[in-house]
């Protein structure tokens, strides 16, 4: 499948190139190990896989109260521990987890949820690392090219989301060049290529003319993009919905339906599989300090919980079914939630706690305006299939 660099492709991924590039390489190389949201445990998987563990695995591990709970990680080198390591951990009072030091002077360490993400999108940063031990580099030296490597990934998704993009590149390149897209990227972390392969989906189902070669071949790897995002965190399920564009409303359309339907339902099965294994094998339950239900609880009081429990979590949302839509409404909708939301969107470095300039997000909100200011050759999509991208 050949890029079709029409009406500014070249132009595009020209500018991606030179924004993104510089800015993904100097953020590789300047931001101290760690010092990207959740890059520790990230880092500690693709160090992991490296070594040739492809799954996490539970183990029992001794807490600073005394306490001892079966947790979900992965068991490396220790060294790699310690580099992610940017600051002292501060667990406010909560649970601290002891390190284990195994025989063989390996650690298990703690991932909880990372611990049962699927390997595929860890493939490039977990390279990077081998081929950096490989060539003699130390661990701190072979990071930095493991960052490298994630960052080239999200680079090439990145391009030929931008050349097959028939609609939207402005849009598309606004997203894949935000502060928090390149900084993602430039880390151990998945979330940036999840983002990269979000925006190809988009770019390979935007309008294509079916009497042009690469119709079927678009659309395949818009489905192995959206089953990737799926696979990789599996409550991204209702971005497959994208497959139903073009969204004809013909009666003679029925078997397209039905098609695109099949082809969802084909696009999660596989982390529904993946789902289901890591439940049975990985997943364990995430240690907190020892707390009350809250008022949501509508069972026997008192309720004491030492760790998550989706079970019960489950039954207070069952309870009063209208709650699976009023929560998260009433989380988005909040003034707070939104501008936290919107900051986060944009960009907020280190531990979450490393807010830019209030310049740049007022900068940034109207570069996000400006292609809906563009004008336009061609017609845009209806307003149904635009709904569904949004809501998608």
């Amino acid at each position: 499948m050949t890029p079709q660099f029409a009406q500014g492709g070249r132009f595009w991924c020209l500018a991606f190139l030179c924004l993104g590039l510089p800015v993904c390489v100097a953020l590789a190389m300047i931001v101290p190990m760690g010092e990207v949201a959740d890059e520790a445990g990230h880092l500690a998987r693709a160090a992991a896989l490296a070594q040739g563990q492809w799954l996490g695995h539970r183990a029992d591990v001794p807490y600073a109260d005394g306490t001892v709970h079966r947790v979900a990680g992965v068991t490396l080198d220790s060294p790699w521990d310690d580099l992610a390591r940017s600051r002292p951990p501060d667990f406010g009072g909560t649970l601290a987890p002891r390190d284990a030091v195994l025989s063989n002077g390996q650690v298990f360490v703690p991932l909880h949820t990372i611990a049962t993400y699927p390997p595929l999108l860890y493939v490039p940063s977990a390279l990077g690392l081998s081929v950096g031990r490989a060539l003699g580099l130390d661990r701190a030296a072979a990071a930095r090219l493991g960052r490298l490597t994630n960052a080239a990934a999200y680079m090439a998704l990145g391009l030929a989301a931008l050349a097959y993009a028939t609609h939207g590149r402005a849009a598309l390149f606004a997203l894949l060049c935000l502060p928090m897209s390149l900084s993602l990227a430039a880390s151990f972390s998945q979330d940036g290529l999840i983002v990269a392969l979000a925006a190809l989906a988009a770019a390979l189902l935007t309008p294509w003319s079916k009497r042009e070669k690469g119709t079927r071949p678009r659309l395949a790897g818009a489905v192995l993009a959206i089953t990737a995002i799926v696979l990789a965190k599996p409550p991204y399920a209702p971005i497959a919905v994208m497959l139903l564009i073009p969204l004809p409303l013909a009666r003679r359309c029925l078997r397209f339906y039905w098609h695109r339907l099949l082809l969802i339902a084909l696009t999660v099965t596989p982390a529904v599989l993946w789902t289901m294994g890591v439940a049975a094998f990985v997943a364990a339950p995430v240690p907190r300090p020892t707390y009350e239900a809250g008022p949501l609880w509508t069972s026997v009081r008192p309720a004491l919980f030492n760790s998550t429990d989706p079970v019960a979590q489950a039954e207070v949302l069952l309870s009063t079914l209208l709650r699976i839509a009023t929560v998260p409404t009433n989380f988005l909708f909040s003034l707070k939630h939104l501008v936290a939301l919107a900051k986060g969107m944009i960009g907020v470095f280190g531990w979450y706690d490393q807010p830019l300039p209030v310049a740049i997000y007022v900068l940034w909100i109207c570069a996000l305006l400006i292609p809906l200011l563009i004008p336009r050759r061609e017609s845009l999509p209806s307003r149904r299939e635009r709904f569904l991208l949004m809501t998608s």
